[in-house]
């Protein structure tokens, strides 16, 4: 009987091993996506990029720039449920459908409680981030102007500045590690499967470390896409930020075994 609960808890973590040239493959699909549906495509695009603007001017105008770094950072840990209509999109295209926005913005329909889990899980670690970041700037740059534009010039011209920019991209490194960790397959596992949340979490994991060769060279071809995006002052989203959605999707598809 221990034998069998055992056996039965190794093959529900199973996952399949892919190759180190994976990451270029599942780009090029999600690429793929992009071009076959470009008016849903562009759609989740420039929202996306209106919410990088909504933060952005809203923080402006309430004299808290020096949020806009910290949140940015935060909108990536928080992307990979933001992404959630970007995963239907690739799910309805698998089954010769043709997506819309309307068809896909509801995702979160088919499964609101496991979802909801998730959302949930990412909040709390973008809020725990968050508070990390304001914290070390205050033992780091304490007696810095608050501005956005004095900010940027004493953290460059400061060698505590230069501290504090190493430092907090190093802790800010771990909590987007431990993201990429829960969610390289849960999300679209949600989507897809009758998986719970916590289980969906564990097999990610499981998945990230089997294939830790493949799967940190994805985490960080990520990373640089979408601070790339956001680096063009958010313009760079339109496209980058569904396909990296619809290359997570055909990512799962490798890495996860089709169900029996």
């Amino acid at each position: 009987m221990i034998d069998a609960t055992v056996q039965e808890g190794l093959h529900a973590f199973q996952s399949n091993k892919v190759h180190l040239e994976a990451p270029a493959k599942w780009l090029k699909q999600g690429w793929k996506d992009f071009v076959d549906a470009p008016g849903v495509s562009l759609t989740y695009g420039f929202i996306f990029v209106a919410v990088g603007y909504a933060m952005f001017w809203g923080l402006k105008a309430l004299d808290l720039g020096y949020f806009i770094l910290p949140f940015s950072g935060g909108f990536i840990l928080f992307a990979p449920w933001l992404a959630l209509g970007l995963y239907e999109v690739s799910r309805q295209r698998e089954k010769g459908e043709s997506p819309t926005f309307a068809s896909t913005c509801g995702a979160w329909r088919q499964s609101p409680r496991r979802i909801g889990i998730m959302a949930f899980v990412l909040l709390m670690v973008m809020l725990v981030w968050t508070q990390v970041a304001f914290v070390m700037y205050a033992l780091m740059m304490g007696n810095a102007s608050l501005s956005l534009e004095a900010l940027s010039m004493d953290v460059l011209a400061r060698t505590d500045g230069i501290v504090f920019l190493v430092s907090g991209s190093l802790v800010g490194l771990i909590f987007a590690s431990i993201v990429f960790l829960l969610t390289a397959v849960s999300v679209p596992m949600i989507l897809d499967r009758d998986t719970g949340a916590f289980e969906a979490m564990r097999r990610s994991y499981h998945t990230v470390i089997k294939n830790s060769h493949v799967m940190w060279s994805w985490a960080f071809t990520i990373g640089i896409i979408a601070w790339f995006g956001i680096a063009t002052f958010f313009i760079g989203l339109i496209v980058a930020m569904p396909v990296l959605g619809y290359a997570s999707w055909h990512a799962y598809r490798d890495l996860v075994p089709a169900e029996a």
